[in-house]
């Protein structure tokens, strides 16, 4: 690579560093970086800064965030506050992501505050039917979540599926959104 460019988590980044920065939460610490203006990583709320900081991976210059990076601090606190915040507002940069990933996580980027859709809606609006399970492994493959709400996707019947961050923390995120949840999966009452 070039002197102006670096990578983060395999992905080659041109120009400036990348930025980070920190946002404390009631369910932890959030680390979020920014690359020319768009997100390419969020963590989920980690007990530690320090966590938060590893998730993010290398490279990243935390400590000046940028304007970006400062409103989505503050969308942060007023979700976890329990505002209907729509975060992912934010712009994000997914390219490096195979195409069907980048369909499938943009796809999640349509579901709304307090709503839930299943793997197989994912698949159908990424473009391939059928494709569920695919559509889960994309999830967890999500380099950005809250601003990609792979937390809103879940199991047909209502069934939790899958979380990277664990299902008490998917079950967490779905009833600050008002989602009755339990680990045993969402109701629809």
């Amino acid at each position: 690579m070039g002197t102006n460019a670096r990578a983060v988590d395999g992905i080659r980044l041109a120009g400036s560093p990348p930025v980070g920065l920190l946002v404390e939460t009631p369910l932890g610490w959030i680390g979020a970086v920014a690359h020319n203006s768009r997100l390419t990583a969020v963590s989920l709320p980690l007990p530690t800064e320090e966590a938060a900081v590893a998730a993010c991976g290398a490279n990243v210059e935390f400590g000046r965030p940028n304007s970006l990076l400062t409103s989505l601090a503050d969308d942060l606190r007023r979700y976890f506050g329990g505002e209907p915040v729509e975060l992912g507002r934010h712009p994000v940069d997914l390219s490096g992501h195979p195409p069907f990933r980048r369909r499938a996580l943009f796809a999640a980027r349509e579901i709304c505050y307090g709503k839930a859709r299943t793997y197989g809606w994912i698949a159908r609006r990424a473009g391939r039917p059928g494709a569920a399970r695919a559509a889960g492994q994309a999830m967890s493959r999500n380099p950005i979540p809250l601003v990609i709400p792979c937390h809103r996707v879940i199991a047909t019947g209502g069934r939790l599926g899958g979380y990277g961050g664990g299902l008490d923390m998917k079950c967490a995120l779905l009833r600050l959104e008002g989602i009755d949840c339990d680990l045993g999966g969402i109701s629809h009452g």
